[in-house]
């Protein structure tokens, strides 16, 4: 299990701070500092005051520095009339996971057959 950190923004749509948990190396390998990193979570904020926005996406971007200090935090409310990412860049992160999907299955497929390997010879062995 990857130990993480927890860390705290806010967000000036809730009006609440929110935490985070991030790996321990989140920032390890990283081009430049501060790196972005994207990610949705719902409205939290008081339902009685903004009854419009329950359940509604919020767009999230931290600005996270090498010693995993946020450094800035952006929020957006997700436009329901509009894309989150344009099609060039969901199709770019659809081939990244794709391709690491397929790499993840082929190193299972080759430690499955190493291990049925492994059994048979210990098994010849008895």
């Amino acid at each position: 299990m990857t130990e993480t950190v927890t860390k705290m923004y806010f967000c000036a749509i809730c009006k609440k701070r929110h935490s985070i948990d991030l790996p321990i190396d989140f920032a390890e390998g990283k081009t430049h500092y501060p790196f972005v990193h994207f990610f949705i979570h719902k409205f939290q904020g008081e339902p009685e005051k903004h009854f419009e926005k329950i359940g509604a996406d919020i767009i999230t971007t931290l600005y996270i520095d090498k010693n995993l200090t946020i450094r800035g935090t952006e929020v957006a409310l997700e436009d329901p009339n509009a894309n989150i990412m344009n099609r060039d860049d969901a199709q770019t992160m659809i081939t990244f996971l794709t391709n690491h999907i397929n790499e993840l299955q082929e190193a299972y497929d080759n430690l499955a057959e190493q291990y049925a390997k492994l059994l048979e010879s210990v098994q010849l062995q008895k």
